[in-house]
């Protein structure tokens, strides 16, 4: 495979070489990068691979999610099937373990949303909204991730706020044509004074959402606020969001298995439909009955940053950064766990995936001090974090028929379709209240001498996780929906069963160290090597977490890895090409909708390539892609040792040819991924696919543009996730599709 990997990489910088581009050779030299590295870096500069997009490129892109937009950048492979919450995101061969990102750190404004990525309905993504405010996002892959952030050795995304050094505004709103949804952004910045800048901006939407849905099931937004001074010996900045936000979110869906990779709809359309209730569903929780209205992941967030860097001297430098978040939220919907046919015809088994989370509020502080030496400058850090981890969870069981009416009927102990003794034998009516503290301390050294550039990192991380949990529950007849009768599904419903407490200590180093060589004008080679680790959420390990254990590499996953690349840039274009290797050594985790657990390690390799050229006449392209060989080294299921990891392709791609006239614009996104192995055991496999995307946009005068944008125009079906290894035709499957095509509409105001 390793040649097979080599020919594609030899087709591609041609291609890339003669057809590339997006921004000028100068924008890209002079652009600086402050992602993951312990000061401002260029791209050429940088001895590790990093991208950035402008504000205007991501307009371009038109995503309807954060994975929409991140699945766009160089070696990341987003699963963008579920909206705005729950998704999966991976790097460069890195493994999609039981969900989430557990390798990837999403920031704003280099700030950890989350300090672990992979906690069971309550991924990072799902409280990140893009909007206006955004001015770029970078990332950044290996290398010093491994060390300047917590968790984050496979990567860093970090979304940054416009802060209004120049006077001016817009006001769009946009408008689905093929599908319920309406948006209004805002946003705003000028100079208060000499010293002092402001922004400020956010959006409202209201509406169903991509897929059928209620018409409300999106509904709300958010504000955020960017103040930023220049002072004499200092800059600060300070950080104000607001986020309350209501969107569908998308489980897997039934479907049939028609043999080779061929599915079929079974009773759900699948490039639009869901298996959504829109009901009240009545849990029980730690505090009381509640009723839950309706599907949807509903997103409460308030944060407030400062960071401050004070110039004790031309050569030394004293940072403080601080961020609390104050985070809650619910998850709401539908998961088909098992289909069965009976007189009737063939119906689901729902188990509705009804989890609050009482608190995922967080605080990171860090303090640092720098200083230049000359040669080289040294910046020594301590970092402390702290997440809350508090949730319930409550799994009622929902019986619907799959003949396109997905009406809701009785069977078994259920009354109005709903059963109270628990989906998946009741395995899940859960309580988790954990507690976890990280303190790093860390050592970033940087040099250059002549052509070279070169760093050095070093970071020891230590957490503390206490709290307790409760995933035993207890049967009793409750009065669960307050109607005042016992009912037949009423006569068993579970309760929160007995705690258990947890008091566990992890331990682990992290260290990178990279080179950049700059052979001539516009022309570098990098290479960088780096160890790095990632703690797995507590909620993922609490079978094995026992009281008072102490350091064990049971609650983290390690990750070793190194690239080589070269950087060209050229009058019209760049190009960057990246060879990268990495073996990931897993902490088992718990899988609920497998009802098993997870214990994997993993080895990849392969070639990252990112170019952009300028035609000339208006014409230009952008593209990458990223070729990756994985396969699993260890594994609990002997059988599955040399198998590819499940939803691992071995090439995902980005294409973005445009051109740009006076008043007017118009371009392509085209996203591809080749053919995928759905679990583990290498049997059933999902097609390969392209989903193109096209957005125009017309001036109508100077203050007035008009733009259109249409996702997945050609309405290609595809999968990104899927919970059965095996298959034979004829049998029923569960697997996650991509939205079909929608179409917005907006106008944009500028002031």
């Amino acid at each position: 495979m390793k040649k097979s990997i080599g020919r594609k990489l030899l087709l591609t910088g041609v291609l890339l070489s003669g057809v590339s581009g997006a921004s000028f050779a100068q924008e890209i030299v002079d652009q600086i990068i402050v992602t993951g590295v312990a000061q401002g870096v260029t791209k050429l500069e940088s001895t590790s691979s990093v991208t950035a997009l402008s504000s205007d490129e991501i307009e371009n892109r038109a995503p309807r999610s954060t994975a929409e937009l991140f699945r766009g950048m160089p070696g990341i492979h987003a699963e963008a099937s579920s909206g705005d919450s729950n998704t999966n995101i991976k790097v460069r061969g890195l493994p999609i373990s039981a969900g989430g990102s557990r390798y990837v750190s999403f920031q704003e404004d280099g700030f950890p949303f989350l300090l672990i990525g992979d906690i069971a309905f309550a991924t990072a993504d799902s409280f990140i909204r893009i909007d206006k405010t955004i001015s770029s996002v970078q990332a950044i892959r290996g290398g010093t991730s491994a060390t300047l952030a917590a968790n984050a050795p496979g990567g860093i995304i970090n979304l940054i706020s416009k802060t209004g050094e120049d006077a001016g505004g817009t006001f769009t709103v946009s408008s689905g044509t093929d599908y319920n949804s309406k948006r209004t952004d805002f946003e705003y910045g000028a100079p208060i004074s000499d010293i002092w800048n402001y922004h400020v901006g956010g959006f409202y939407r209201s509406g169903e959402g991509p897929r059928d849905a209620d018409s409300s099931a999106e509904q709300g937004g958010q504000i955020k606020a960017t103040l930023s001074g220049q002072l004499e010996n200092a800059t600060v900045k300070v950080h104000f969001k607001h986020l309350s936000d209501t969107t569908p979110t998308y489980l897997p869906i039934p479907a049939q298995y028609n043999g080779g990779t061929s599915y079929a709809p079974l009773g759900v359309n699948l490039e639009s439909g869901t298996m959504f209730l829109d009901t009240v569903d009545y849990v029980n929780r730690r505090d009381g009955t509640e009723g839950i209205n309706g599907d949807g992941f509903e997103a409460e967030v308030t944060s407030l940053a400062l960071v401050l860097d004070y110039d004790v001297s031309e050569d030394t430098k004293l940072g403080f950064r601080h961020r609390t978040a104050e985070i809650e939220g619910n998850f709401a919907s539908p998961f088909p766990a098992g289909m069965t046919d009976d007189a009737a015809g063939t119906y689901a088994e729902i188990a509705y995936f009804n989890t609050k989370l009482r608190d995922m509020g967080n605080q990171f502080t860090e303090f640092s001090v720098s200083h230049d030496l000359g040669m080289a400058s040294v910046k020594l850090g301590y970092a402390i974090d702290q997440q809350t981890v508090s949730t319930d969870w409550n799994f009622n069981q929902y019986f619907r028929r799959l003949d396109g009416s997905l009406s809701v009927f009785d069977s078994g102990t259920s009354v109005g379709g709903v059963s109270y003794d628990g989906a998946f034998g009741g395995c899940c009516t859960r309580a988790y209240e954990f507690d976890v503290e990280g303190n790093s301390p860390y050592v970033a050294i940087n040099g250059g001498l002549g052509r070279i550039s070169w760093d050095a990192s070093f970071r020891q991380n230590s957490y503390d996780i206490t709290g307790s949990y409760a995933e035993a529950a207890t049967s009793a007849p409750q009065d669960i929906n307050g109607n005042g009768i016992i009912e037949a599904n009423e006569q068993a419903v579970l309760s929160i069963g007995a705690y258990n407490s947890a008091d566990i200590s992890v331990d682990f180093d992290s260290w990178s160290v990279g080179a950049n060589y700059e052979l001539d004008e516009g022309l570098a080679v990098f290479a960088n090597i780096s160890d790095g680790g990632s703690v797995t959420a507590p909620d993922r390990v609490t079978g094995s977490i026992s009281s008072g254990a102490t350091i064990d590499e049971a609650y983290y996953s390690q990750v070793e890895q190194y690239e080589i690349g070269l950087k060209y840039v050229g009058d019209n274009g760049s190009l960057f090409i990246t060879y990268f290797n990495a073996d990931t050594t897993e902490a088992a985790q718990y899988e609920v909708s497998s009802q098993s657990v997870i214990d994997n390690s993993f080895e990849a390799d392969g070639f990252e390539v990112e170019g952009n050229y300028e035609l000339g006449n208006g014409f230009g392209v952008a593209g990458s892609i990223t070729f990756t060989d994985a396969a699993i080294s260890a594994s609990a299921t002997a059988a599955n040792i040399g198998n590819k990891p499940r939803r691992q392709a071995d090439y995902i791609l980005n294409i973005s040819p445009y051109y740009e006239a006076e008043t007017w614009d118009v371009g392509l996104n085209i996203f591809g991924s080749d053919d995928v192995y759905v679990q583990n055991n290498n049997d059933l496999k999902f097609n390969s696919y392209q989903l193109v995307s096209l957005f125009a946009n017309y001036d109508i005068n100077d203050r007035f543009q008009l733009s259109l944008n249409a996702n997945n125009i050609f309405d290609e079906l595809a999968f990104t996730e899927g919970e059965e290894g095996s298959a034979t035709a004829g049998d029923y499957v569960r697997i996650r599709p991509v939205n079909g095509r929608t179409t917005s509409v907006s106008v944009k105001y500028t002031f």
